[in-house]
């Protein structure tokens, strides 16, 4: 079948062949698998900025909604009271807190590769 060639000759080079072909597509699956796994490191740290960004804005919908409640009872009553200056200030700060996120998660953006 193989004319002058030896089988031991044959079967090697079979081998040799199916060696390579297993070592190049285990190469290819293994490209793969990092790009897949820088992949989802990229999509947790989003997650987790996502989180954090959802937590500020409920903390600053908070603020204004006591900010909101303490001068609807000041307009009520006709004088400010010590609820409009705790209110005013939770909303200074959960806005504060916001925009400090805000510029830290810009400054990351622009100094990213």
């Amino acid at each position: 079948m193989f004319g002058d060639i030896p089988y031991v000759v044959v079967i090697g080079t079979l081998g040799l062949v199916q060696a390579v072909s297993v070592a190049v597509i285990g190469g290819f699956f293994s490209k793969e698998s990092k790009k897949r796994k820088a992949d989802q490191t990229k999509m947790d740290e989003r997650a987790k900025l996502r989180a954090e960004e959802s937590h500020l804005a409920m903390q600053l919908m908070s603020a204004n909604a006591s900010l909101a409640s303490a001068t609807g009872l000041a307009l009520k009553e006709g004088r400010t009271n010590g609820k409009m200056d705790e209110a005013l200030m939770a909303a200074q700060r959960a806005q504060q807190e916001y925009y400090a996120f805000i510029n830290r998660v810009a400054s990351t953006q622009m100094t990213a590769d």
